[in-house]
């Protein structure tokens, strides 16, 4: 590059920087104001005489207005129903699931620690709430009975209903069956009044960062309404430059919800009823502090409600409803395995990126299995290289092609420049006579661009893919590599990270670019010397996996252009069907002609034909 292209490069590198620092800057600044506001809001609503339960994120719900009874009173207890992969901790606060514990995911921060999904939200799943999300139930259920397959619990709502809620254990012959739990809720109104069910709300989960950096739209609440999957993420709940800061989400859904629920990055909680019926879907968000295990940061938790059938209960008339719990981790094969739509919680996007990504996920998972040998801890590194190369492979007769391609353009830059020359005041000739080059010698001038086009859809399917892919938590590779779904850091310097893989990828980039033949303007050579600056930065602290497929691409790529550059250099030989005009020589031809007319103060013939046609002698006018 010369010391102008420098000069852009290094400005813009220096202006990424500053908009990464001051980006971090004022989220500090708003996770401050927002610690200061729940605060005061936690002061202004708690309830006397409620255990707020500091140490448990979702203990009593500050927001509870009613007085407390002698249901209030009481200690918590929790008996657990396990599967082989996941422990569901219920509690006889409000009858509900505490929190699910993953039995082979590990904390980002603290290896000795499993994952945990719900253990933060206002609410245990299965709570009952009104519709604005006060507490309904009577604080402490009684565990009528408990096995292992089963918990029952027995209480009331302040408003005098009887509630049962039964949990049980799936089917072990059903898919998911170690991530589900099935709520059998019966209600009974002891009281001598009609009670409105549609203004109650089952609390349906919440989620939170696993991470202190990953980012808001990984957290998405969502919901299937007759069979249209929607979400929002949590940016719905920010300010905007054309809106105001939203304190909650609340819309009905008259179609009928199928299911709906809450995930963050790797793990989603699913609620679907037995039969979709019409409710109203309502999410809140909340300010919290994670303990140290979870990173030791302030956050913002989504939580999630979902009202009950719109019906109204009678004296004495009893009702029940049958939810399925799925509180898992996103993987693409076991929630496309779940019936009713499930799959579209991946959240890999429109067509045909959705496509592309699922077809990478099963390819992927295929490769790690077969490098998945007794003593390999890197099968899912290997199988990460295997299918970046293999896609590469696939590619490789379009890139031949587009080499050759550029390689007969840059014999062409002489003729092409001679043209300029020879019309640098007329560049409609001057275009003219290059698609006659081009066709004279066949070159196709977007044959250098095809592989590109190919390319993009690949990498935004493989990007996604790799965002959600949570069979890479906790896998290591090359050593230093301690997780695939994290930035590869090895140390910090002035606070800042020091990632390995994104700088081998950045240095692998340049390398092929310096080994590809130069074509375009100066101005195009600059931007394409500028792709590895924007890539860098864009790759730096995404997942080590995203990096890792970049850079065996890149090495890929500089064998093949090595290889390409030790073939014979293809020559220029004229096209023997070049003497037909093609439709866009004529159109040039055309243009050229009527510019030559304009200057001529002449109408161009085929105008003057037409004003001719329009100049017929008119006949008699008759009539009155």
């Amino acid at each position: 590059m010369d010391r102008k292209a420098w000069i852009v490069v290094t400005t813009c590198s220096i202006l990424l920087i500053l908009n990464l620092w001051i980006s971090g800057k004022n989220n500090a600044e708003y996770q401050k104001a927002q610690a200061e506001k729940a605060k005061q809001e936690a002061a202004a609503k708690q309830t006397p005489g409620l255990d707020a339960s500091p140490q448990s994120g979702n203990g009593a719900d500050p927001d509870a207005s009613d007085a407390p009874s002698e249901k209030d009173k009481g200690t918590e207890e929790s008996t657990n129903i396990e599967t082989s992969k996941a422990v569901f901790n219920l509690s006889n606060i409000s009858g509900g699931i505490a929190y699910t514990e993953f039995k082979e995911e590990l904390s980002v921060y603290d290896p000795e620690l499993n994952v945990r999904m719900n253990d933060q939200g206002l609410h245990r799943i299965g709570a009952l709430t009104t519709l604005s999300g006060e507490t309904l139930d009577e604080f402490y259920y009684d565990l009528n009975e408990s096995t292992e397959n089963s918990a029952t619990y027995f209480g009331g709502t302040r408003n005098g209903l009887d509630v049962l809620k039964i949990w049980s254990k799936a089917p072990l012959d059903e898919k998911g069956a170690d991530y589900r739990l099935r709520l059998t809720l019966k209600v009974k109104n002891s009281t001598q009044g009609a009670i409105s069910l549609g203004q109650m709300a089952l609390a349906t989960g919440s989620s939170a960062p696993l991470y202190e950096d990953e980012r808001s739209n990984y957290q998405n609440f969502f919901w299937q309404e007759a069979g249209e999957y929607d979400s929002e993420d949590a940016s719905y709940f920010k300010d905007g430059f054309f809106s105001k800061a939203k304190t909650e989400y609340r819309e009905a859904k008259p179609e009928g919800i199928d299911f709906s629920g809450v995930e963050n990055q790797f793990f989603a909680t699913i609620i679907d009823p037995a039969e979709s019926y019409i409710a109203t879907m309502r999410s809140v968000p909340k300010l919290v502090e994670l303990p140290a295990s979870r990173g030791n940061f302030r956050t913002q938790v989504i939580n999630t409600y979902l009202t009950l059938p719109d019906e109204i209960l009678e004296p004495g008339k009893s009702r029940e409803m049958i939810f399925d719990v799925f509180v898992g981790p996103k993987e693409n094969a076991l929630l496309r395995s779940l019936e009713g739509g499930k799959g579209e919680v991946m959240n890999y996007g429109i067509w045909p990126f959705s496509l592309i990504s699922r077809m990478l996920n099963t390819t992927l998972n295929f490769l790690a299995k077969t490098f998945g040998t007794p003593g390999n801890n890197w099968a899912w590194g290997w199988a990460v290289v295997a299918l970046t190369i293999i896609i590469r492979a696939l590619m490789w007769p379009l890139h031949a092609k587009s080499t050759r391609t550029m390689k007969r353009m840059s014999q062409l830059q002489p003729k092409m420049a001679a043209l300029k020359e020879k019309y640098p005041d007329n560049p409609n000739k001057m275009n003219q006579e290059m698609m006659k080059l081009y066709k004279e010698f066949g070159v196709n001038p977007m044959g250098g661009c095809v592989p590109m086009l190919f390319q993009i859809p690949v990498f935004f399917g493989f990007f996604t893919m790799l965002q959600y892919a949570v069979e890479l938590r906790n896998q290591p590779f090359l050593g230093w590599v301690k997780d695939l779904s994290q930035p590869d850091t090895v140390a910090h310097i002035a606070g800042l990270p020091i990632n390995v893989l994104p700088i081998l990828m950045a240095i692998t980039m340049v390398l092929q670019m310096r080994m590809t033949p130069q074509t375009g303007d100066k101005m195009q050579r600059r931007i394409f010397m500028f792709m590895p600056v924007i890539f860098f930065f864009f790759c730096y602290n995404f997942a080590s996996a995203l990096a890792l497929y970049w850079t065996t691409q890149n090495i890929f790529s500089i064998g093949q252009t090595w290889l390409m550059q030790k073939m014979p250099e293809p020559t220029l030989k004229k096209n023997k069907k070049a003497g037909k005009k093609s439709w866009m020589q004529k159109l040039a031809e055309k243009a050229e002609e009527a510019q030559k007319m304009q200057k001529q103060g002449k109408r161009p013939q085929s105008q003057a034909s037409q004003e001719q046609k329009s100049k017929k002698p008119r006949g008699p006018r008759t009539g009155g």
